[in-house]
């Protein structure tokens, strides 16, 4: 039976490089896919990203691998499972992938490879314990910094991160990243998170600010759970 192992013996940052000629990657990018003719993926493909990010790190932590993967592997990978398992809406109200979407094509995933695996879409706030617990098993974590759909009559959007190579700024909104790290910084918790093939770090009080000044903040905004089971 596959399974993680139950300590977190190895770098799941090391388990997100991907590797372009002599360029590296921390994790997928869905900008990737226009050039193959994949506008959706890349205009709405997070979701997408994330889940193929946490799979990546499943299977190499299962097997113990080292090896590198190419960006042409990703690729074809997620053009797998997005064939497979996925349908990228872009309707007026909902474009990309759903918290519940997500969960449901893991769960489909789990259940075709025969693992003894359920993933559900987060509820309510004060994530951090389950982030911390996830992590420490082993497992990153897909975080889903919903759309505020209050945002028409709001100036500023989304919640700020921080490139870990640059020190730049970008906000992020209506987006699924992949939580492989969490530390704390003066007194202050912070997720390390990949998104667009770069890692970023997102303050975890910012995150529930966000969380709990939009409309249904405690449900967009979440995390997707993962529970093992004999």
């Amino acid at each position: 039976m596959l399974h993680l192992p139950t300590t977190a013996c190895r770098s799941i940052e090391n388990d997100l490089l991907i590797k372009n000629d002599k360029k590296y990657y921390i994790g997928g990018n869905q900008g990737w896919f226009l050039s193959l003719g994949y506008k959706d993926i890349a205009e709405y493909g997070c979701g997408i990203i994330a889940i193929c990010n946490l799979f990546m790190c499943f299977w190499k932590s299962v097997y113990k691998s080292k090896n590198t993967v190419s960006k042409d592997t990703f690729t074809a990978f997620a053009l797998m499972i997005y064939k497979k398992y996925l349908n990228i809406l872009d309707t007026p109200i909902i474009k990309g992938l759903t918290g519940f979407s997500i969960a449901k094509a893991v769960n489909a995933y789990f259940k075709d490879n025969r693992l003894p695996m359920k993933a559900r879409w987060g509820f309510g706030y004060n994530i951090l314990v389950k982030v911390n617990k996830s992590l420490q098993e082993g497992m990153p974590v897909i975080l889903g910094v919903g759309p505020d759909l209050l945002s028409i009559f709001k100036k500023k959007k989304g919640i700020e991160v921080t490139d870990i190579q640059t020190g730049n700024t970008a906000k992020i909104y209506a987006h699924y990243v992949l939580i492989y790290d969490c530390k704390k910084e003066n007194g202050e918790n912070f997720f390390y998170i990949s998104s667009w093939g770069r890692s970023y770090k997102l303050s975890y009080s910012d995150f529930i600010k966000y969380q709990k000044k939009t409309f249904l903040g405690f449900l967009l905004s979440n995390i997707l759970e993962i529970h093992t089971y004999k």
